[in-house]
């Protein structure tokens, strides 16, 4: 992969598909809307390999709904860079 510096959108992104795993984040009819922006999600999908994928949840139950899910290539760019990128875009915190 060539040198990559994700920006804060793609960052909090790839970090949501981290934390979702393989059951992903299903889309509706606006895109992936809990998964950021239809032009972060595209460009994570676009690099090479790509970060992200569009998959569909077949599931009993599910019928065959979409789904963005991390790449096998996102999930190591993620582990390798966590703590880089977790210190330049700091997690939001909740508020008690």
């Amino acid at each position: 992969m060539p040198l990559f510096m994700p920006t804060e959108a793609q960052w909090r992104t790839l970090h949501k598909l981290y934390d979702a795993g393989l059951r992903g984040i299903p889309g509706s009819a606006s895109g992936y809307p809990t998964a950021g922006t239809w032009n972060v999600i595209e460009s994570l999908r676009a690099l090479d390999p790509p970060l992200i994928t569009e998959a569909y949840d077949t599931r009993k139950g599910f019928g065959s709904r979409p789904i963005i899910v991390i790449t096998l290539a996102g999930i190591r760019f993620y582990e390798k860079h966590q703590r880089l990128y977790n210190a330049l875009y700091p997690p939001a915190r909740s508020t008690p």
